[in-house]
């Protein structure tokens, strides 16, 4: 039962460290899903693609109006960092306007994504 404003996608996994973050689906499944131990992403519905940054915007505003102080952000599913710098920035950007006084937006990474970005990024 999905009480949240947000069009999820499922399964949604939580890792255990993001119990008090909202999930932000801005991917769909994983952008490798070859790990031999994770099957976490195999079903069909869960096949790679990021979502669109208006789908996006339109979730994050219909939270803020729903829940206001959410302070923590998992933006989910398997890799999120595999997204562009331009379209993190584009997300980071809407997160802060909409809740401007968060502590902290996490992901999950997997090293071959973290390292096309640059320092800068």
């Amino acid at each position: 039962m999905n009480y949240l404003p947000i069009n999820y996608i499922e399964p949604v996994f939580r890792p255990p460290s993001e119990a008090k973050s909202l999930i932000l689906q801005v991917t769909n499944g994983c952008s490798y899903n070859k790990c031999t131990f994770c099957d976490m992403y195999t079903a069909e519905q869960k096949k790679f693609k990021p979502k669109k940054i208006e789908e996006i915007e339109q979730e994050v505003s219909a939270v803020a109006k729903s829940m206001p102080n959410v302070g923590r952000f998992f933006l989910a599913d398997g890799d999120a960092m595999t997204l562009s710098f331009r379209r993190l920035k584009e997300i980071l950007e809407c997160i802060n306007r909409y809740f401007p006084d968060k502590e902290r937006v996490t992901a999950y990474c997997l090293p071959r994504n973290i390292k096309k970005k640059t320092v800068e990024e």
